[in-house]
């Protein structure tokens, strides 16, 4: 029954569009030019609606970036030869097949936008294919509460596939496949692709990074890839789309052996100048650590209401007091983990899961521990899918990763729930050294409607006065719930007798993004800008140290290389992105559009009216060889192509 009412309903469609074909058909001469409207028009019609749709949303989105919109000749370019390839491509295809694909590639294109959109209002940056690779976590906790798209672009979208739509219905129903057909098509599409070439080798090859602008260099823009927004507004909406999969799925490896790059990149660390010991050096030696990476837990939230716990073990650490976490990848939690354990700064426009599922990793923090004869595994809540933890973290370094569910967590969704694999974490009481890496997991949202808003919700609520922010309050009962295991965490180790041989280090993988509203988070920090909200908490607790407030300036790549020298690791750290804290060396966060701040400078790549003096020139250049460098280890698995060199 309900499928001879589809097909009813797909019949009744189908006669409808025949039946709009044959009026217009009627309406247009059989001669002169009203053939050639007959044969071409629907060509005309699909390339226009492809052009509109490029331009307006680029139109739309034209402060996305600092690349000025009409000024700019490349990103039109481009589109006209995306729009050359794709409607050659429609002339050649024989009739139904020709509908379909044209509805089909205007649609895709169509919901691409969309996503853009949506993924901007949240994210503050464009879509990239590299973001799949979190889909499988980010599904789980997706609420369209984090979407906001213009209605703009939502009437946009409709005009765009109403057209293509109208372009189908007036696309001849047979054409012979005359050699000037054949030729016209196939010439078409060599001439888009020669076009883009051409473009590219003009404008776009020249990869300096090396000068202290150059992430204002439209080539190196381009060759990096690295800032969505700018990216975006360069290119087009075609390019971007298969620039961006290209690099996304590592296919650039594919056709390079990248040689001459692992040479250069085995030059640039050779002559790197190392962190030298200071007081602080192998003053944790030999004890065990529990490095614990904080979801969502900001700087705001760590108060004595919602977590006193907390709050003391912060009162009696070295505290860094201005430490940032910048977010290069769209998973701000993975982005982080990828920092802290291998010290390098991921590539901005991301990569397969395959890097870190399979390139090698010797100077990771599992296999330094590994070395001095630790015990190292990981733990959190989620399963061993999300991220691909349960083969990343193995190649990584560490023996195995537990999730929630291998733990015996009676409730996932509470971190209080954590201490069930306390032995586990601890080397079953054996008395070997041991190195516990543990993400918390309540802090994430969504919050309205979750589980632990469910249970703390009303206890907090009355605890602050009416009026107070919704998402505050969610906030705070989610923080409520990482503090329970804190507390926990810190009653067991004294019961176990290890509080004394243990250090424990808490860092936040990013700021609060969960309350949907940077407006309030500023507000909540008494912070007025897209990349200084990126301070959080990270300190270090030992019971044999005074208390102290760093305050130099400090990144989520400086964790690893701290590490190192607090506990005196087999490593120079000549390869990590950061340095160590207590050094001399480092001293500045550098943001994901390669902005940077030192404490007193604030370097912001989108404002042009800054004095750039030599100061802010040194740094830059420093910064244009740091940060490719970091990926390039990442991305070309440098230290198996060394070792087999």
């Amino acid at each position: 029954m309900f499928n001879a009412k589809k097909q009813s309903y797909l019949w009744r469609t189908l006669r409808l569009f025949s039946a709009l074909r044959e009026k217009i058909n009627k309406a247009i001469p059989e001669t002169g030019f009203g053939l050639f409207i007959r044969r071409y028009a629907y060509l005309f019609v699909f390339a226009f609606t492809l052009i509109v749709l490029d331009l307006g949303f680029r139109i739309v989105y034209r402060g996305a970036g600092y690349i000025l919109f009409l000024v700019n000749k490349i990103p039109i370019l481009f589109t006209l030869m995306w729009c050359l390839i794709l409607t050659g491509i429609a002339w050649i295809l024989p009739g139904i097949v020709k509908r379909i694909y044209i509805v089909l590639i205007t649609s895709f294109y169509v919901l691409l936008v969309l996503v853009h959109c949506g993924m901007y209002s949240f994210k503050n940056k464009f879509f990239s294919f590299a973001d799949m690779m979190f889909a499988d976590d980010g599904a789980k906790f997706f609420s369209f509460d984090y979407i906001y798209i213009r209605k703009i672009m939502l009437l946009l979208a409709f005009a765009c596939v109403a057209a293509s739509v109208f372009a189908a219905i007036i696309a001849p129903k047979k054409e012979k496949y005359k050699p000037v057909r054949i030729i016209s098509s196939i010439l078409a599409v060599a001439i888009g692709v020669t076009g883009i070439f051409m473009i590219e080798d003009a404008w776009l090859s020249d990869y300096v990074s090396v000068s202290w602008d150059s992430y204002k260099k439209e080539s190196d823009l381009y060759q990096s890839f690295t800032d969505t927004g700018n990216c975006m507004l360069l290119t087009g909406l075609y390019q971007y789309t298969m620039r961006d999969f290209y690099l996304s799925s590592n296919l650039e490896n594919l056709f390079n052996d990248n040689k001459e790059a692992i040479q250069k990149v085995t030059e640039y660390y050779a002559q790197r100048e190392l962190d030298p010991d200071n007081e602080m050096t192998g003053i944790f030696k030999g004890k065990n650590l529990l490095l614990i990476q904080l979801e969502a837990i900001d700087t705001w939230m760590v108060n004595e209401t919602a977590m006193p716990n907390l709050s003391k073990v912060k009162s009696e650490s070295i505290d860094f007091i201005n430490h940032y976490a910048p977010l290069y990848l769209s998973g701000g939690t993975f982005n982080t983990e990828i920092m802290v354990n291998l010290g390098y700064i991921p590539p901005f426009y991301g990569s397969k899961t395959g890097v870190y599922a399979g390139h090698y990793f010797p100077d990771s923090i599992a296999n330094l521990f590994k070395k001095e004869g630790y015990v190292v595994n990981s733990f959190h809540n989620s399963r061993d899918q999300v991220y691909s933890r349960g083969i990343v973290h193995v190649n990584w370094g560490y023996e195995k990763y537990y999730s929630g569910e291998r733990m015996g967590m009676p409730n996932i969704e509470l971190d209080s729930d954590l201490l069930a694999g306390f032995d586990l974490m601890t080397a079953n009481g054996t008395g070997d050294k041991f190195f516990s890496f543990i993400i918390t997991y309540s802090g994430h949202g969504a919050y309205i409607g979750s589980e632990v808003s469910k249970l703390y919700y009303d206890k907090f609520a009355a605890l602050y006065p009416e009026g107070t922010d919704e998402m505050y309050i969610h906030a705070m009962a989610h923080a409520y719930e990482t503090d329970r295991f804190v507390g926990k965490l810190f009653d067991a180790l004294k019961e176990a007798d290890l509080i004394d041989d243990t250090v424990v280090i808490f860092y936040s993988d990013h700021y609060n993004y969960y309350v949907l509203d940077n407006s309030l988070v500023m507000k909540y920090k008494g912070v007025y800008d897209e990349n200084l909200i990126k301070i959080v908490p990270f300190f270090i607790w030992s019971s044999d140290i005074e208390p102290m407030k760093v305050d130099k300036v400090t990144a989520t790549y400086d964790i690893l290389p701290t590490i190192v020298n607090l506990f005196d690791l087999d490593n120079d750290g000549r390869y990590y992105a950061g340095n160590d804290a207590f050094s001399d060396n480092g001293g500045y966060v550098i943001f994901e559009d390669l902005s940077w701040y030192d404490g007193k400078t604030y370097y912001k790549v989108s404002e042009n009216n800054q004095t750039i003096d030599d100061f802010i020139k040194a740094r830059n250049s420093e910064i244009s060889k740091r940060v490719p460098f970091s990926n390039r280890i990442l991305l070309y698995d440098y230290f198996r192509a060394i070792k087999k060199n």
